[in-house]
């Protein structure tokens, strides 16, 4: 996949997923900006890219803070002044004690901590970058969502709706600004190894219920973004792919 001179964001692409799509977008050529909380792991991120030979640079931001995409989309126009590739994938789970817990359980603070993130800042952060891409006449939004947008399973109701509302809104974009020469599609993973499942209690049964028989690597996710990102999908808007290993079959 051909990213040679193109400016390529990614939120929370320090670590995971969002790691593994910024080298991606650097091996083809293009220039990773890494935008991430955690600036010390952002920082080593776009110094082991460039250790490669390819380029990638770190900026700050902290998107639980709701006047982040505003500093952010500022800081993109500033130092680039294009961008034809957006990622929204930076999520941070609840750290409280109903963060699994069903919904008469689920807080305001965890419920506002969630939708923050999952959608609030998406929302935001595409409709600031938005008019750059139409000045260009072209763009790719991928957004990360789930397998959870499409299930009702319990204890995650609020990473489920967020998610959900993630996976319409790509929907939304895509419809309406096709003719400006912007694609926006997303990516819905099923359980990946990564630090956002550290921890979590994944038995025996629950991997057998995959029918490839293993987690999903960020890599692999990462070629789905990546693909989706590239003119190898230029026909392709508006969807919302699912890799899961079957999961949800």
């Amino acid at each position: 996949m051909d990213f040679k001179d193109r400016i390529g964001v990614i939120t929370g692409g320090a670590t995971g997923i969002g790691n593994a799509v910024a080298r991606g977008f650097a091996a083809g050529g293009g220039h990773s900006v890494i935008a991430d909380f955690d600036q010390a792991a952002g920082q080593r991120a776009a110094a082991a890219i460039a250790a490669t030979g390819t380029t990638a640079s770190f900026l700050y931001c902290d998107l639980r803070d709701p006047a982040e995409p505003e500093r952010l989309a500022g800081e993109i126009e500033a130092q680039f002044g294009r961008i034809d590739f957006l990622h929204n994938n930076a999520f941070g789970k609840w750290p409280g004690p109903d963060s699994l817990a069903l919904t008469a359980h689920v807080t305001k603070e965890h419920w506002d901590h969630v939708m923050g993130i999952g959608i609030d800042a998406p929302f935001h952060l595409t409709r600031l970058l938005i008019p750059m891409m139409q000045r260009q006449r072209s763009g790719a939004i991928v957004n990360t969502a789930s397998t959870a947008s499409f299930r009702a399973d319990p204890h995650v109701c609020a990473y489920s709706v967020a998610k959900a509302a993630l996976a319409h809104f790509t929907r939304l974009v895509a419809c309406e600004y096709a003719a400006d020469g912007i694609r926006c599609n997303a990516v819905a993973p099923g359980v990946i190894e990564t630090q956002l499942i550290a921890g979590a209690p994944l038995d025996e049964n629950f991997i057998s219920a995959i029918p490839v028989g293993r987690l999903g690597r960020a890599e692999e996710i990462a070629n789905v973004i990546l693909f989706l990102a590239s003119d190898l999908a230029s026909y392709v808007t508006g969807a919302v792919v699912v890799a899961d290993g079957g999961r949800t079959l």
